[in-house]
């Protein structure tokens, strides 16, 4: 591989969320050696402006040596707001698919969704489609700033997406998202989530696990068929020895450190 080959293939990619910001370069799908970066963040209220001077102070601190490499951004699902959005044929046409879109999280979430930005999945005819939604100026200050240090912005996401697609080869039916202080619950089938649960966490994930899934089964029956539920920590807590019945851990891409699940699974 040549110099400019090796140059073209590199991403740099970062995770953000209100108590850390993680970052590694990736050549393809490898890591690139002593790239990773670690900014502990003091946002004990979740808001998401210190990540956003993090993700620039950082950005700008990589300096010349990574000017022109896009960067993909995960973003934590408590700044990602998700729904499942039923069929309408209003989904047919751009125009009324956003309106529809907005009027189902004004619906689930109030009117503070009136600022967020939406996006939907592609999905078949007739099915419903998982959607998320950030606030405008969030996603609006992420793009600047990279914009502004020189890099393409390949894409910002849901943590959540980034996880289907490292565990979707597995092909489960459900899998459980764990994040510190979150807990994503999500059953899968033909290549795609068709159902999705979010909700704070109050105390150690290992306890508050299996009541929500058997809430959530409890108010969707037809999940409570699944016998197996795939499971991904990004908690730097030590994984409890003996995990709740009816969940797997799932074996991650190899992190450089602790913490770095998130941008380890962002293999472009």
């Amino acid at each position: 591989m040549s110099l400019t080959e090796l140059f073209s293939s590199r991403t740099v990619c970062v995770s953000l969320a209100p108590d850390l910001l993680t970052a590694v370069v990736r050549s393809g799908k490898r890591i690139v050696a002593h790239s990773e970066v670690r900014i502990p963040l003091d946002q004990s209220d979740g808001k998401w402006d210190g990540a956003l001077a993090a993700f620039g102070a950082y950005l700008r601190t990589a300096g010349v040596t990574l000017k022109g490499v896009p960067v993909s951004v995960a973003l934590t699902t408590r700044w990602c707001q998700l729904a499942m959005i039923p069929w309408s044929d209003a989904l047919l046409h751009q125009g009324s698919a956003q309106r529809f879109q907005l009027a189902q999280f004004i619906g689930i979430y109030g009117d503070a969704a009136r600022t967020w930005a939406i996006v939907c999945d592609d999905a078949p005819y007739g099915q419903p489609r998982l959607a998320c939604a950030i606030e405008r100026d969030f996603l609006q200050g992420l793009q600047d700033v990279a914009r502004e240090c020189g890099h393409p912005c390949m894409a910002i996401e849901s943590v959540l997406s980034i996880t289907w697609r490292a565990i979707a080869s597995s092909q489960p039916q459900a899998f459980a998202l764990v994040e510190p202080g979150r807990l994503v619950l999500a059953a899968a089938a033909n290549g795609r989530i068709h159902a999705v649960q979010a909700q704070a966490l109050r105390g150690p994930w290992e306890s508050e696990l299996p009541q929500a899934w058997q809430r959530w089964t409890l108010r969707a029956p037809e999940l409570g068929e699944i016998a197996q539920v795939a499971l991904v920590s990004l908690d730097e807590r030590p994984v409890a020895p003996v995990l709740p019945e009816h969940f797997d851990m799932v074996k991650l891409p190899p992190a450089p450190a602790p913490g770095y699940a998130a941008v380890a699974m962002m293999r472009c």
